[in-house]
Protein backbone atom coordinates (compact mmCIF):
# COMPACT_ATOMS: atom_id res chain seq x y z
CA UNK A 1 0.00 0.00 0.00
CA UNK A 2 2.57 2.60 1.07
CA UNK A 3 4.87 1.32 -2.13
CA UNK A 4 1.77 2.00 -3.89
CA UNK A 5 0.95 5.51 -2.62
CA UNK A 6 4.77 6.08 -3.22
CA UNK A 7 4.70 5.59 -6.97
CA UNK A 8 1.10 6.57 -7.75
CA UNK A 9 -0.61 3.09 -7.84
CA UNK A 10 -3.65 2.76 -6.75
CA UNK A 11 -6.16 0.06 -5.42
CA UNK A 12 -9.42 -0.99 -7.77
CA UNK A 13 -11.11 0.82 -4.43
CA UNK A 14 -9.15 3.54 -4.67
CA UNK A 15 -9.62 4.30 -8.42
CA UNK A 16 -13.85 3.75 -8.17
CA UNK A 17 -13.90 6.07 -5.67
CA UNK A 18 -11.62 8.31 -7.30
CA UNK A 19 -13.56 7.88 -10.39
CA UNK A 20 -17.25 8.80 -8.60
CA UNK A 21 -16.36 11.77 -7.24
CA UNK A 22 -14.66 12.92 -10.63
CA UNK A 23 -18.09 11.98 -11.71
CA UNK A 24 -20.11 13.50 -9.07
CA UNK A 25 -17.89 17.06 -10.79
CA UNK A 26 -19.20 16.30 -13.46
CA UNK A 27 -22.80 16.32 -12.93
CA UNK A 28 -21.79 19.24 -10.97
CA UNK A 29 -20.96 21.62 -13.82
CA UNK A 30 -23.24 23.64 -14.92
CA UNK A 31 -24.59 23.63 -18.79
CA UNK A 32 -22.78 25.17 -21.35
CA UNK A 33 -24.60 28.53 -22.04
CA UNK A 34 -25.96 30.14 -25.19
CA UNK A 35 -22.75 32.35 -24.96
CA UNK A 36 -20.56 29.73 -24.83
CA UNK A 37 -21.58 28.36 -27.75
CA UNK A 38 -21.40 31.56 -29.99
CA UNK A 39 -18.19 32.27 -28.43
CA UNK A 40 -16.90 29.63 -30.19
CA UNK A 41 -18.30 29.02 -33.33
CA UNK A 42 -19.69 32.87 -34.43
CA UNK A 43 -17.14 35.15 -35.59
CA UNK A 44 -17.36 38.62 -33.19
CA UNK A 45 -18.96 40.79 -36.20
CA UNK A 46 -21.46 38.45 -35.92
CA UNK A 47 -22.33 38.17 -32.66
CA UNK A 48 -24.76 41.08 -32.18
CA UNK A 49 -26.63 39.22 -35.22
CA UNK A 50 -27.65 36.43 -32.90
CA UNK A 51 -29.92 37.94 -30.42
CA UNK A 52 -28.69 35.89 -27.88
CA UNK A 53 -31.45 37.24 -25.30
CA UNK A 54 -34.25 35.78 -27.50
CA UNK A 55 -33.32 32.33 -28.56
CA UNK A 56 -36.39 29.43 -27.90
CA UNK A 57 -33.87 28.15 -25.58
CA UNK A 58 -30.63 27.26 -24.09
CA UNK A 59 -28.64 25.46 -27.22
CA UNK A 60 -25.93 23.49 -25.48
CA UNK A 61 -22.93 21.61 -27.27
CA UNK A 62 -24.80 18.01 -26.33
CA UNK A 63 -27.95 19.03 -28.37
CA UNK A 64 -25.39 20.32 -31.41
CA UNK A 65 -23.25 16.99 -31.16
CA UNK A 66 -26.50 15.12 -32.35
CA UNK A 67 -26.93 17.41 -35.75
CA UNK A 68 -24.48 14.87 -37.48
CA UNK A 69 -26.51 11.50 -37.77
CA UNK A 70 -25.33 10.76 -41.23
CA UNK A 71 -21.29 11.36 -41.50
CA UNK A 72 -20.96 10.04 -44.82
CA UNK A 73 -18.56 10.25 -47.00
CA UNK A 74 -16.23 13.73 -46.06
CA UNK A 75 -14.31 13.82 -48.78
CA UNK A 76 -16.09 16.57 -51.18
CA UNK A 77 -16.49 18.72 -47.62
CA UNK A 78 -12.71 18.61 -47.04
CA UNK A 79 -12.82 20.37 -50.48
CA UNK A 80 -14.66 23.12 -50.17
CA UNK A 81 -13.25 23.62 -46.79
CA UNK A 82 -9.49 23.53 -48.44
CA UNK A 83 -10.90 26.31 -50.65
CA UNK A 84 -11.87 28.25 -48.02
CA UNK A 85 -8.25 27.92 -46.20
CA UNK A 86 -6.85 29.04 -49.30
CA UNK A 87 -9.00 32.36 -49.19
CA UNK A 88 -10.46 31.02 -52.24
CA UNK A 89 -14.26 32.34 -53.51
CA UNK A 90 -16.93 29.59 -53.55
CA UNK A 91 -20.96 29.63 -54.45
CA UNK A 92 -23.27 27.74 -51.98
CA UNK A 93 -26.31 26.54 -53.65
CA UNK A 94 -29.40 26.35 -51.37
CA UNK A 95 -32.14 23.79 -52.64
CA UNK A 96 -35.10 24.36 -50.84
CA UNK A 97 -38.69 25.23 -49.68
CA UNK A 98 -40.56 27.68 -48.12
CA UNK A 99 -38.49 27.26 -44.94
CA UNK A 100 -34.98 27.78 -46.89
CA UNK A 101 -36.81 30.96 -48.12
CA UNK A 102 -37.36 32.41 -44.36
CA UNK A 103 -41.36 32.00 -45.47
CA UNK A 104 -43.44 33.31 -41.76
CA UNK A 105 -39.52 34.54 -40.22
CA UNK A 106 -40.79 38.25 -39.84
CA UNK A 107 -37.96 39.25 -42.79
CA UNK A 108 -38.05 36.34 -45.17
CA UNK A 109 -34.67 35.53 -46.80
CA UNK A 110 -32.64 38.08 -44.58
CA UNK A 111 -33.87 36.05 -41.46
CA UNK A 112 -33.35 32.97 -43.04
CA UNK A 113 -30.74 30.16 -42.14
CA UNK A 114 -29.29 31.22 -45.48
CA UNK A 115 -28.56 34.85 -45.24
CA UNK A 116 -26.74 34.13 -41.62
CA UNK A 117 -24.51 31.15 -42.60
CA UNK A 118 -23.57 32.93 -45.69
CA UNK A 119 -22.46 35.82 -43.52
CA UNK A 120 -21.21 33.70 -40.93
CA UNK A 121 -18.98 31.71 -44.70
CA UNK A 122 -17.71 35.46 -45.68
CA UNK A 123 -16.79 36.95 -41.79
CA UNK A 124 -14.97 33.47 -40.95
CA UNK A 125 -13.47 32.94 -43.93
CA UNK A 126 -12.66 35.74 -46.44
CA UNK A 127 -12.09 35.08 -49.44
CA UNK A 128 -9.74 37.27 -52.28
CA UNK A 129 -10.39 37.79 -56.07
CA UNK A 130 -8.34 37.25 -59.09
CA UNK A 131 -6.64 40.71 -58.54
CA UNK A 132 -6.19 40.03 -54.83
CA UNK A 133 -8.98 42.79 -53.60
CA UNK A 134 -11.44 41.03 -50.96
CA UNK A 135 -14.13 39.36 -52.41
CA UNK A 136 -17.17 37.39 -51.73
CA UNK A 137 -18.76 33.77 -51.11
CA UNK A 138 -21.95 33.63 -53.18
CA UNK A 139 -25.50 32.38 -52.48
CA UNK A 140 -27.16 30.19 -55.23
CA UNK A 141 -30.77 29.67 -54.96
CA UNK A 142 -33.40 28.45 -57.26
CA UNK A 143 -37.25 29.35 -57.64
CA UNK A 144 -38.60 25.97 -56.87
CA UNK A 145 -39.47 24.62 -53.68
CA UNK A 146 -39.41 20.50 -53.44
CA UNK A 147 -37.17 18.03 -55.25
CA UNK A 148 -40.05 17.22 -58.25
CA UNK A 149 -39.94 20.89 -59.22
CA UNK A 150 -36.17 21.17 -58.94
CA UNK A 151 -36.03 18.00 -61.19
CA UNK A 152 -38.33 19.58 -63.86
CA UNK A 153 -36.44 22.94 -63.67
CA UNK A 154 -33.25 21.36 -63.61
CA UNK A 155 -31.43 23.84 -65.63
CA UNK A 156 -31.77 26.05 -63.20
CA UNK A 157 -29.02 24.39 -61.50
CA UNK A 158 -27.27 23.17 -64.62
CA UNK A 159 -26.66 26.78 -66.00
CA UNK A 160 -24.79 27.79 -62.67
CA UNK A 161 -21.53 28.43 -64.02
CA UNK A 162 -19.15 27.43 -61.13
CA UNK A 163 -20.40 25.59 -57.73
CA UNK A 164 -18.89 24.31 -54.85
CA UNK A 165 -21.25 23.75 -51.68
CA UNK A 166 -25.24 22.51 -52.47
CA UNK A 167 -27.28 22.35 -49.02
CA UNK A 168 -30.89 20.21 -49.98
CA UNK A 169 -33.53 21.11 -47.68
CA UNK A 170 -36.78 19.28 -48.60
CA UNK A 171 -37.66 17.65 -45.45
CA UNK A 172 -41.13 19.50 -45.60
CA UNK A 173 -42.24 20.20 -48.65
CA UNK A 174 -41.02 16.84 -50.22
CA UNK A 175 -44.13 15.17 -48.40
CA UNK A 176 -46.86 17.38 -50.52
CA UNK A 177 -45.89 15.90 -54.00
CA UNK A 178 -48.62 13.72 -54.87
CA UNK A 179 -47.73 12.39 -58.23
CA UNK A 180 -44.94 10.74 -60.15
CA UNK A 181 -45.74 11.12 -63.69
CA UNK A 182 -41.92 11.12 -64.70
CA UNK A 183 -41.50 7.29 -63.90
CA UNK A 184 -41.02 4.79 -67.11
CA UNK A 185 -42.46 2.09 -65.39
CA UNK A 186 -44.93 0.91 -63.38
CA UNK A 187 -43.97 1.01 -59.74
CA UNK A 188 -46.82 -0.47 -58.07
CA UNK A 189 -48.76 0.16 -54.95
CA UNK A 190 -45.60 1.78 -53.69
CA UNK A 191 -45.29 3.86 -56.44
CA UNK A 192 -48.06 6.01 -55.46
CA UNK A 193 -47.47 6.76 -52.10
CA UNK A 194 -45.85 9.73 -50.38
CA UNK A 195 -42.80 8.74 -49.49
CA UNK A 196 -41.60 6.33 -52.83
CA UNK A 197 -42.18 9.13 -54.90
CA UNK A 198 -40.03 11.68 -52.32
CA UNK A 199 -37.10 8.90 -52.38
CA UNK A 200 -37.39 8.81 -56.30
CA UNK A 201 -36.88 12.20 -56.99
CA UNK A 202 -34.30 12.45 -54.66
CA UNK A 203 -32.00 9.79 -55.77
CA UNK A 204 -32.26 11.33 -59.23
CA UNK A 205 -31.18 14.83 -57.27
CA UNK A 206 -28.38 13.23 -56.02
CA UNK A 207 -27.09 10.91 -58.66
CA UNK A 208 -27.11 14.41 -61.00
CA UNK A 209 -25.32 15.91 -58.20
CA UNK A 210 -22.62 13.60 -57.75
CA UNK A 211 -21.98 13.51 -61.70
CA UNK A 212 -21.47 17.22 -61.55
CA UNK A 213 -18.60 19.21 -61.91
CA UNK A 214 -18.66 22.82 -61.64
CA UNK A 215 -15.46 22.60 -61.78
CA UNK A 216 -14.91 20.21 -59.00
CA UNK A 217 -16.90 17.77 -57.54
CA UNK A 218 -19.58 19.60 -55.72
CA UNK A 219 -20.05 18.86 -51.55
CA UNK A 220 -23.41 17.96 -50.66
CA UNK A 221 -25.15 18.09 -47.48
CA UNK A 222 -28.57 17.26 -47.15
CA UNK A 223 -30.02 19.37 -44.49
CA UNK A 224 -32.95 18.34 -42.21
CA UNK A 225 -34.36 22.05 -41.08
CA UNK A 226 -37.48 21.27 -39.66
CA UNK A 227 -40.78 19.22 -39.70
CA UNK A 228 -44.41 19.24 -40.07
CA UNK A 229 -45.56 20.35 -36.30
CA UNK A 230 -49.36 19.94 -37.01
CA UNK A 231 -48.99 16.17 -37.34
CA UNK A 232 -47.91 16.01 -33.63
CA UNK A 233 -50.24 17.81 -32.28
CA UNK A 234 -52.97 16.60 -29.36
CA UNK A 235 -56.49 15.53 -29.77
CA UNK A 236 -57.48 19.02 -28.31
CA UNK A 237 -56.12 20.97 -31.01
CA UNK A 238 -55.19 18.10 -33.67
CA UNK A 239 -56.05 14.61 -35.28
CA UNK A 240 -53.27 12.62 -33.88
CA UNK A 241 -55.72 9.65 -35.19
CA UNK A 242 -55.23 11.17 -38.70
CA UNK A 243 -51.62 11.30 -38.42
CA UNK A 244 -50.72 8.07 -36.46
CA UNK A 245 -51.84 6.10 -39.28
CA UNK A 246 -49.08 7.50 -41.38
CA UNK A 247 -45.80 5.79 -41.60
CA UNK A 248 -43.87 9.19 -40.54
CA UNK A 249 -46.23 11.23 -39.77
CA UNK A 250 -45.31 13.76 -42.73
CA UNK A 251 -41.73 13.54 -41.83
CA UNK A 252 -39.48 13.13 -44.38
CA UNK A 253 -36.47 12.84 -42.17
CA UNK A 254 -36.28 8.84 -42.19
CA UNK A 255 -36.68 8.78 -45.81
CA UNK A 256 -33.50 11.44 -45.85
CA UNK A 257 -31.76 9.41 -43.36
CA UNK A 258 -32.03 6.03 -45.86
CA UNK A 259 -30.80 7.64 -49.16
CA UNK A 260 -28.34 10.05 -47.09
CA UNK A 261 -26.58 6.56 -45.60
CA UNK A 262 -26.66 4.52 -49.01
CA UNK A 263 -24.79 7.36 -50.71
CA UNK A 264 -22.78 8.23 -48.18
CA UNK A 265 -24.15 12.17 -48.47
CA UNK A 266 -23.05 14.33 -45.14
CA UNK A 267 -26.59 15.09 -43.42
CA UNK A 268 -26.80 17.74 -40.87
CA UNK A 269 -30.23 17.96 -38.51
CA UNK A 270 -31.94 20.12 -36.45
CA UNK A 271 -35.05 18.03 -36.16
CA UNK A 272 -33.26 14.86 -35.42
CA UNK A 273 -33.37 16.43 -31.66
CA UNK A 274 -35.21 19.13 -32.00
CA UNK A 275 -38.29 16.73 -32.47
CA UNK A 276 -37.87 14.51 -29.54
CA UNK A 277 -36.98 17.38 -27.05
CA UNK A 278 -40.22 19.15 -27.64
CA UNK A 279 -42.30 15.94 -27.35
CA UNK A 280 -40.62 13.87 -24.82
CA UNK A 281 -43.03 14.54 -22.07
CA UNK A 282 -45.94 13.61 -24.30
CA UNK A 283 -48.23 15.99 -26.98
CA UNK A 284 -49.42 18.23 -24.56
CA UNK A 285 -46.29 19.32 -23.57
CA UNK A 286 -45.35 19.57 -27.01
CA UNK A 287 -48.18 22.19 -27.67
CA UNK A 288 -47.33 24.00 -24.54
CA UNK A 289 -45.89 27.62 -24.55
CA UNK A 290 -44.79 27.32 -21.09
CA UNK A 291 -42.04 24.64 -22.34
CA UNK A 292 -39.10 26.80 -24.01
CA UNK A 293 -38.51 23.52 -26.37
CA UNK A 294 -42.33 23.39 -27.78
CA UNK A 295 -43.66 22.83 -31.60
CA UNK A 296 -45.57 26.43 -31.51
CA UNK A 297 -42.24 28.11 -29.78
CA UNK A 298 -40.46 26.88 -32.79
CA UNK A 299 -43.06 27.64 -35.93
CA UNK A 300 -45.11 30.39 -36.62
CA UNK A 301 -47.95 28.78 -37.87
CA UNK A 302 -49.33 25.62 -37.66
CA UNK A 303 -46.88 24.09 -40.05
CA UNK A 304 -43.19 23.90 -40.36
CA UNK A 305 -42.20 27.80 -40.20
CA UNK A 306 -39.50 28.86 -37.57
CA UNK A 307 -40.00 32.01 -36.29
CA UNK A 308 -36.93 34.26 -36.86
CA UNK A 309 -34.97 33.02 -33.85
CA UNK A 310 -35.51 29.29 -34.90
CA UNK A 311 -33.74 30.59 -37.82
CA UNK A 312 -30.77 31.08 -35.76
CA UNK A 313 -30.62 27.65 -34.24
CA UNK A 314 -30.85 26.02 -37.89
CA UNK A 315 -28.03 28.35 -38.57
CA UNK A 316 -25.95 27.38 -35.91
CA UNK A 317 -26.56 23.35 -36.46
CA UNK A 318 -24.95 24.36 -40.42
CA UNK A 319 -22.17 26.26 -38.55
CA UNK A 320 -21.34 24.22 -36.21
CA UNK A 321 -21.00 20.73 -38.37
CA UNK A 322 -19.09 22.82 -40.75
CA UNK A 323 -16.22 23.65 -38.03
CA UNK A 324 -16.46 20.13 -36.57
CA UNK A 325 -15.62 18.71 -39.75
CA UNK A 326 -12.80 21.25 -40.30
CA UNK A 327 -11.77 20.04 -37.20
CA UNK A 328 -11.52 16.23 -38.89
CA UNK A 329 -9.88 18.05 -42.02
CA UNK A 330 -6.85 19.36 -40.06
CA UNK A 331 -6.41 16.32 -37.96
CA UNK A 332 -7.52 13.86 -40.61
CA UNK A 333 -4.67 11.40 -41.76
CA UNK A 334 -4.33 9.43 -44.98
CA UNK A 335 -4.10 6.00 -43.31
CA UNK A 336 -6.65 6.54 -41.11
CA UNK A 337 -8.66 5.04 -44.06
CA UNK A 338 -8.64 2.47 -46.49
CA UNK A 339 -8.88 2.47 -50.00
CA UNK A 340 -12.60 1.21 -50.28
CA UNK A 341 -13.85 4.18 -48.27
CA UNK A 342 -13.11 6.76 -50.53
CA UNK A 343 -15.38 8.60 -52.92
CA UNK A 344 -15.36 6.85 -55.85
CA UNK A 345 -18.13 9.47 -57.35
CA UNK A 346 -15.31 11.94 -56.71
CA UNK A 347 -13.50 10.28 -59.29
CA UNK A 348 -11.98 11.66 -62.58
CA UNK A 349 -14.16 8.64 -63.79
CA UNK A 350 -16.52 8.26 -61.52
CA UNK A 351 -18.46 5.47 -59.87
CA UNK A 352 -22.00 5.63 -58.81
CA UNK A 353 -23.41 2.65 -56.87
CA UNK A 354 -26.56 0.88 -58.50
CA UNK A 355 -29.64 3.12 -58.36
CA UNK A 356 -32.01 1.32 -55.38
CA UNK A 357 -35.26 2.99 -57.41
CA UNK A 358 -34.20 4.14 -60.49
CA UNK A 359 -35.01 1.93 -63.51
CA UNK A 360 -32.44 1.49 -66.16
CA UNK A 361 -34.70 3.23 -68.65
CA UNK A 362 -34.80 6.14 -65.83
CA UNK A 363 -31.13 5.98 -64.97
CA UNK A 364 -30.47 6.27 -68.78
CA UNK A 365 -32.54 9.15 -69.34
CA UNK A 366 -32.69 10.90 -66.38
CA UNK A 367 -29.25 10.87 -64.83
CA UNK A 368 -26.69 9.81 -67.37
CA UNK A 369 -28.21 12.60 -70.12
CA UNK A 370 -28.40 14.91 -67.18
CA UNK A 371 -31.73 15.92 -68.84
CA UNK A 372 -35.70 15.53 -68.00
CA UNK A 373 -36.44 16.30 -71.53
CA UNK A 374 -35.67 15.08 -75.28
CA UNK A 375 -34.83 17.94 -78.22
CA UNK A 376 -36.31 17.75 -81.01
CA UNK A 377 -34.94 20.26 -83.23
CA UNK A 378 -37.04 20.92 -86.58
CA UNK A 379 -34.76 23.76 -87.46
CA UNK A 380 -30.95 21.65 -87.81
CA UNK A 381 -30.59 20.74 -91.60
CA UNK A 382 -28.72 17.38 -90.51
CA UNK A 383 -31.05 16.30 -87.71
CA UNK A 384 -34.13 14.98 -89.89
CA UNK A 385 -33.61 11.50 -89.89
CA UNK A 386 -33.09 11.89 -85.85
CA UNK A 387 -36.51 13.65 -85.06
CA UNK A 388 -38.63 11.97 -87.92
CA UNK A 389 -38.31 8.68 -86.04
CA UNK A 390 -40.35 10.25 -83.41
CA UNK A 391 -43.27 11.49 -86.18
CA UNK A 392 -46.28 8.99 -85.64
CA UNK A 393 -48.65 10.66 -88.13
CA UNK A 394 -48.11 13.56 -90.41
CA UNK A 395 -50.90 15.09 -92.20
CA UNK A 396 -50.30 18.27 -93.95
CA UNK A 397 -47.09 19.58 -92.61
CA UNK A 398 -43.95 19.32 -94.77
CA UNK A 399 -40.17 20.24 -93.60
CA UNK A 400 -38.47 22.46 -95.96
CA UNK A 401 -36.39 25.77 -96.18
CA UNK A 402 -38.64 28.34 -96.65
CA UNK A 403 -36.01 31.58 -96.61
CA UNK A 404 -34.09 32.97 -99.89
CA UNK A 405 -30.73 31.59 -98.22
CA UNK A 406 -32.80 28.09 -98.16
CA UNK A 407 -30.96 27.80 -94.49
CA UNK A 408 -34.07 28.37 -91.92
CA UNK A 409 -35.69 24.97 -91.89
CA UNK A 410 -38.69 23.85 -90.22
CA UNK A 411 -41.90 22.49 -90.64
CA UNK A 412 -44.24 24.21 -92.32
CA UNK A 413 -48.29 23.30 -92.91
CA UNK A 414 -49.27 25.16 -96.39
CA UNK A 415 -53.03 24.54 -96.24
CA UNK A 416 -55.36 27.84 -94.58
CA UNK A 417 -58.46 25.78 -94.22
CA UNK A 418 -57.26 23.69 -90.84
CA UNK A 419 -57.33 20.39 -90.45
CA UNK A 420 -53.13 19.99 -90.62
CA UNK A 421 -51.93 17.55 -87.91
CA UNK A 422 -48.78 16.42 -86.69
CA UNK A 423 -48.42 13.64 -84.11
CA UNK A 424 -44.66 13.37 -82.00
CA UNK A 425 -44.60 10.52 -79.87
CA UNK A 426 -42.01 12.10 -77.04
CA UNK A 427 -40.75 10.61 -73.53
CA UNK A 428 -42.82 11.73 -70.47
CA UNK A 429 -46.16 11.56 -68.62
CA UNK A 430 -47.18 8.40 -67.21
CA UNK A 431 -44.08 5.42 -67.58
CA UNK A 432 -42.77 7.78 -69.84
CA UNK A 433 -44.86 8.02 -72.80
CA UNK A 434 -47.19 10.96 -74.39
CA UNK A 435 -48.01 10.99 -77.61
Amino acid sequence: SSLGSSIGFESSHQKKSNMSVQMLHAFDQPSVSKRNIIEEIVPDSLKPQCDLEFLQFNVTKSMLKKSRPVIGNSQRLHIFLKKLHSKQCTSVLFMGGSVTAGHNSRGRLNASFPKFFMDWLNERYPCENADRTRGSHLTKRTQQNNAQTHFVSWSQISQIETLDLVIMEFNVNDSFIDKMPHAMEDKGPEGSTKDYISVWYNEILLRRLLLMRKPDPVAIVTFNADYIGRTWAPKSIGDPEKYRKTLFRRNQEPLKFWLSSLYEIPMFSASVWMLPLAGKKGADWQFNKTNPYSSINFHADRCCHPHREGHLILSLVLVYCLVQEEKNLLSFHREDTLDVEQDFTANPDPTLRDPIYLSEDEEALYVRHDSNSKLIDFTDPSAEKEWNKHVVQNDGWTWFADNREKDKFGLIADGVSGGQHISLQITGGKLGLVE
